[in-house]
């Protein structure tokens, strides 16, 4: 199978994936996720939903702390449901914004991979990602489009830019790859090994930054020695 068959597969495994943060947010409006009115109701419901849960949050609650009245709120989100869906979308879209700039021009692969797999563990072992994802965790097999909305806007929107760097990478030689979508995987599950399941199941506190490093380091160099191009040695545009 081609390279651009082998990720349009595994790209369909992933899901449908908003291309913008207004794309995201699903909210009743036009220009949802820049409108000033959706930013400060997101403002409000984030504080609500990280204080109470989603299911001790009330859409009263919700308009208090944005300062709108019930009725504007309606307006927006018929529903809890729609409003914390709409919430994920737009929190998820924006940090994956954030994270995944991904030049397919730069060949250092090791040093473009180790800043974003710093950045990543650093966002999701933090304790207000930590929180949202155990609140949507919690509420997803009753609301399963709450759970889809999480995956879609976040880990499939970062899987997709990787994978697509991986891609450029293998064409300009610098590594060996025959389904970049799932390596992309791989590399995430790798730098988060030995971290992120011990602070979710609050084994561990936030770990420090030498810490993300050093778990970061030890599942890249795992992924450089499954996938470095053959004349690289391991290093794929850098030296380790």
């Amino acid at each position: 199978m081609s390279q651009p068959a082998v990720m349009e597969a595994g790209l369909a495994s992933i899901g449908s994936v908003p291309e913008t943060i207004a794309d995201a947010s699903g909210a009743n409006t036009d220009d949802a996720g820049h409108n000033s009115k959706s930013r400060q109701i997101f403002d409000g419901a984030r504080e609500v939903f990280l204080s109470a849960g989603f299911d001790g949050a009330s859409m009263n609650d919700v308009a208090r702390a944005a300062g709108v009245s019930k009725g504007t709120l309606y307006v927006y989100f018929d529903s809890k449901e729609r409003l914390f869906e709409a919430l994920i979308r737009f929190d998820r879209a924006r940090q994956a914004e954030q994270l995944c700039q991904f030049d397919p021009e730069d060949h250092d692969v090791r040093a473009v991979l180790r800043r974003f797999g710093t950045e990543l563990l650093d966002m999701m072992t933090r304790p207000a990602h930590i929180a949202h994802l155990r609140t949507v965790v919690a509420v997803a097999a009753k609301f399963p489009q709450i759970g889809r909305a999480f995956f879609e806007a976040g880990p499939a929107v970062a899987i997709v830019r990787l994978s697509a760097y991986l891609a450029a990478q293998v064409e300009a030689g610098q590594l060996a790859i025959a389904d970049p979508v799932i390596a992309a995987q791989q590399f995430v599950e790798l730098c988060k090994a030995g971290t992120y399941m011990r602070v979710l199941f609050c084994v561990s506190s936030q770990p420090t930054l030498p810490d993300i490093i050093a778990s970061v380091d030890r599942g890249l160099d795992a992924f450089l020695k499954i996938y470095a191009a053959p004349q690289q040695g391991g290093g794929a545009g850098a030296a380790a």
